[in-house]
Order: structure tokens, then sequence, then C-alpha cells
């Protein structure tokens, strides 16, 4: 089972969709069902208790894997869906479930209002992080399959900005397999139409991260994948080598590894300098044990 999670303005586009040919309510909450309109008249009516949040739809897709077919029937899929809200906060609003029979794999539309029962915000805050953690529990818990990730998406049926994005995706992992540090993995996605560009920490000239732009639409690395964000590429690439290769891209990336080593090198060499260098020599007159070891020699000669 995975999880994707959209937020937007409209709930009757929303409804609209969900309710589509083939589909069938398993769940409801604080909802008349006598049609999409007043589906859709009851989450504006809760909506107006907090008008300020523009993005008050809350929308996730479940989806499982077409291994567990034989495993699926509305109760089970229903319990994998609430306890999937649960373990995003997401309780005590309106709620609507729409299971969808069109695709080989078994999904439903959740469909939330993010303005609760009380006229709060439900929030989206690290939403994605909470849901894949989600997944991974409720998988092992039901004895669903592990989604493979990406590879397994059928690229032929995206549109628009996910489509986009799957394109990013494959690009730049293809460009990590065939390349040895960053210089060569920007010159490889570059050919292929893709660019990156990146963030920096606030007054300072270090990389915080990563965005990919691709027929004039940018997204940052981790929001496409987690594996593209900027320390995962960086790893990917083998970090240590290629930080110089880096700098020399962008102008400014030192890692902080060689920060460290650039730091210990520095006290190393003052070190070194106090230890080794020449000391200022001291005329002969000035120095009594030297005056006193010329007098005996003298001495001597003189018997």
């Amino acid at each position: 089972m995975i999880a994707k999670i959209i937020e937007g303005r409209s709930f009757g586009g929303c409804v609209g969709y969900a309710l589509k040919k083939d589909s069938e309510i398993i769940h409801v909450n604080g909802l008349r069902t006598d049609s999409a309109k007043t589906i859709t008249q009851d989450f504006n009516f809760q909506r107006m208790l907090n008008p300020r949040l523009g993005k008050a739809v809350g929308h996730i897709i479940l989806s499982w894997n077409t291994e567990d077919k034989n495993k699926l029937n509305n109760d089970i899929m229903l319990s994998a869906a609430k306890r999937n809200l649960s373990k995003l906060d997401i309780r005590d609003t309106q709620c609507l479930m729409v299971r969808h029979h069109d695709r080989q794999h078994d999904h439903i539309h959740i469909i939330f209002n993010r303005v609760n029962d009380h006229g709060k915000t439900i929030s989206n805050s690290n939403q994605r992080y909470k849901s894949f953690k989600a997944c991974k529990e409720l998988n092992a818990l039901y004895g669903f399959k592990q989604s493979e990730g990406k590879r397994n998406v059928n690229r032929g049926r995206l549109k628009g900005n996910d489509l986009t994005k799957y394109q990013i995706y494959d690009t730049v992992k293809a460009g990590i397999r065939h390349s040895k540090n960053w210089k060569e993995l920007q010159n490889y996605i570059r050919y292929r139409g893709v660019e990156m560009q990146f963030k920096y920490r606030l007054g300072s000239d270090e990389v915080q991260g990563i965005s990919f732009i691709k027929d004039e639409q940018t997204f940052r690395g981790s929001a496409i994948d987690r594996s593209l964000s900027f320390g995962q590429i960086d790893k990917a690439l083998n970090s240590i080598d290629n930080s110089i290769e880096l700098n020399q891209i962008t102008g400014s990336y030192v890692s902080k590894d060689h920060s460290i080593d650039r730091n210990i090198g520095e006290t190393l060499g003052h070190i070194t300098s106090a230890l080794f260098s020449n000391p200022e020599i001291t005329p002969e007159q000035d120095d009594p044990l030297i005056k006193k070891r010329k007098k005996k020699e003298n001495y001597g000669l003189k018997r």
C-alpha cells in the first residue's frame, strides 16, 4: 500500500472526480450523500468556519499492489484507511472515502476537510513523511506487499506535473548511475533536458537543497522523491571525493568534512611552524654560557 497526498481549493472538482463511474462510497462522516452536489455543499459549509484557509481540501489516494487483490475487501480497505488517518492526526472532521474499480490495482480516494468540526486547521506539517511511515507500518500489520517505489508506476497514464516529475526522476536516477561526480551528473541530465538549481543556506554559501527544472517547471528534489534530495544525491556520488568538483559547479559549496579537514590542517600548520621554525640567533656576547665556554677555551690555549 502506498499513499499520495494532495491539497486543493475546490471540493466540487475533487468530489466530482471521486464519484465518477465505477466508484463506490465505503465510508462517510458528517456529509449528506444524496449527490455530489450535497456532499460539496456540506464540505463548503464547514469550510466557512475558517474562511482564511485557502487549501481546505485534503485528498489522499491509497493504492494497493495487484498482488494484494485477494486480500482486499471494503472492510479491510476501510480499516487500513482509518488507521492511516489516525497516524496522520486527521480526526474530528468531515470525511468521504470512495473505492474505485477502474484500475488493475485497488485504490480508494479519501477526501477530508482541513477545517475540522471546531473550525481549527488540520496541520499538514511533515505529512508526507508521516504518511510514508504510516504506510510502512500498516503494510507490516496487514501483510500488504511493500511497494517498490516509482519503478512500477505506469508512466503512460501520467499527465501534467506528475508526468514531468517522473520524467525528472527517471533522468536523474539514470544520471546518478552513469556519473562519478556532480559535473558528470549535470552534463548527463542537461543533455536530456533537465537542469539543476541549488538552494543555499540563508546568509552563507553552503548548499542546503536542490531543485530540478524541466519544461519551465521547477520541483524540489525531495518533493519528487526522497532519494533526490541534495544530501542523498551527494552521498550517492561519494560526497568526500566530489565536494571539490561541486565547488566548481556552484562556486561555493564545501562539505563539512572538508571544512573540518582544512581547519585541522591550518592548526597543525601553526604547531609545525612553531616547533620547527628557525629560532632567532642571539649574539654570542649576549649569552653568558657561550662567554664562559669561550673563556675556558682561551685559558687552555694560553697554558
